[in-house]
Parts: structure tokens; C-alpha cells; sequence
């Protein structure tokens, strides 16, 4: 095989490193959609309430697996 093409199962089809799938792309095609729910967020306060909280977690969540890889690195598991 010539070392200049590179097999197809071996292109990646998109960004390795990129995000876990859970953040937005820079920009959204929708912004009437985002506008109208940030404002229904903004105005009442039970939902905003809900959503930190959510977020929150979340955060939580993400700081104790990045903890857990911290720790693990370098040890064997055997």
C-alpha cells in the first residue's frame, strides 16, 4: 500500500479531541428558538432554579470522573 493514501477506516470522520457531546456549537441556525427559551428560563425563576441546579450537577459529575482519571493514571490494574 502506498504510505501517501491512508485507508478509509483510518480518517477519523470527525474531531477526536473535540467536546464530550454535550456543549453547543459555536453558533446555532436557531436563534428565535434559543432566544424565546432563554427568555422563558430568564422569567421564571422555578425553571432557572431547576436548570443551575441541573448544570450543577453536572459540573459535579464531570470534576469527580476528570478526579478518578487523575487518579488512576499511572496505576496498574492488575
Amino acid at each position: 500500500m502506498n504510505s501517501t493514501k491512508k485507508p478509509k477506516n483510518f480518517t477519523p470522520s470527525n474531531d477526536i479531541g473535540g467536546t464530550a457531546g454535550y456543549a453547543v456549537p459555536a453558533f446555532t441556525s436557531d436563534t428565535k428558538g434559543v432566544s424565546k427559551a432563554a427568555n422563558k428560563y430568564l422569567n421564571d425563576s422555578l425553571l432557572l432554579n431547576k436548570l443551575t441546579d441541573r448544570v450543577y450537577e453536572l459540573l459535579l459529575e464531570d470534576i469527580r470522573i476528570q478526579e478518578e482519571r487523575v487518579n488512576n493514571y499511572g496505576h496498574q490494574r492488575w
